[in-house]
């Protein structure tokens, strides 16, 4: 059963980075009323074709936003790509701080999750209404395809799926013949492969170590082993020193207690802090079951 969810508009940004490789893009017309050729702006929609041709043979009668020449996009199949397809379980860890963070408060560690590879299928279609229009349509086209071209989906720095390629697999057309008031138009379908990623949702962690715990104590009186045959955690025995480093302190802050007697348990009142790098430590003198020459 589904319990979450997420939504990304990830198909959508595909369709709409596909739309922009055409925005932009103009036909010479005949010389107007000031005796020079003009340049028109051939218009990008998204939508079936089928509504597309419906709309434009109704007569634009209410909005008039079709008109000849004229572009359509239509993302026509999704198809599964197993042959980009990884471990699924696999996960990627970076450790991120922003621009502007303290060191370590703002550090955190991204992890992302292999996304899901698919093969979309992508419709173009040109609708001109003549050969003229079509011809100069067609050539800014076929020309920028040899044999694809690279887009940018975002400009996110952890989105590992950014980059994707539009290649030109098929070209058909077909025209009509009008005959009495009939619009005459000429419609030629362009299909292009576009390899896409399903993203998971990244996980933002903070997985950094804040506090380090050093216990020193003898082997006689201290347990080795952390956990026992059962998995259940065992405790560590009485150590004879204590040290505990807290890296969220700026500089970090170095705790060191030590067991008077030498045999009992660490008196939490025993434990005096103070500001310190960490290659200042030294363990208390005396209290230190090694001989002098293994000390640090």
């Amino acid at each position: 059963m589904i319990n979450h969810y997420f939504f990304d508009n990830q198909i959508k940004s595909y369709v709409l980075q596909f739309a922009s490789i055409f925005y932009g893009l103009q036909v010479r017309t005949g010389k107007g009323k000031c005796g020079e050729e003009q340049m028109i702006t051939v218009p990008v929609v998204v939508g079936n074709k089928d509504r597309v041709v419906a709309a434009i043979m109704a007569g634009n009668t209410s909005n008039r936003v079709f008109s000849l020449p004229t572009l359509s996009i239509h993302l026509s199949a999704l198809a599964l790509a197993p042959e980009r397809r990884r471990t699924p379980g696999m996960l990627d860890q970076r450790t991120h701080m922003r621009v502007g963070g303290v060191f370590p408060d703002d550090l955190t560690v991204i992890k992302r999750a292999m996304p899901v590879p698919y093969n979309a299928t992508i419709e173009l279609t040109l609708y001109a209404s003549s050969t003229q229009q079509r011809d100069q349509i067609l050539e800014q086209i076929l020309v920028l395809f040899n044999p694809d071209v690279q887009i940018q989906k975002s400009d996110g720095e952890f989105d590992w799926t950014r980059l994707t390629k539009v290649e030109l697999i098929d070209i058909s057309n077909e025209e009509n013949y009008p005959s009495s008031t009939d619009r005459r138009m000429i419609v030629w379908t362009l299909t292009f492969e576009v390899p896409i990623y399903l993203s998971i949702p990244l996980g933002v962690k903070d997985d950094l170590v804040r506090k380090i715990i050093i216990q020193i104590g003898s082997l006689d009186s201290m347990v080795v082993n952390e956990v026992d045959v059962d998995g259940q955690i065992l405790p560590f025995g009485n150590p004879l020193a204590r040290i505990e480093v807290d890296t969220t302190s700026n500089p970090p802050t170095v705790s060191v207690g030590s067991d008077s007697n030498g045999n009992g348990t660490i008196d939490p009142a025993e434990m005096h802090s103070t500001p310190t790098t960490l290659d200042k430590i030294r363990p208390p003198q005396g209290e230190i079951p090694f001989p002098p020459e293994r000390l640090p």
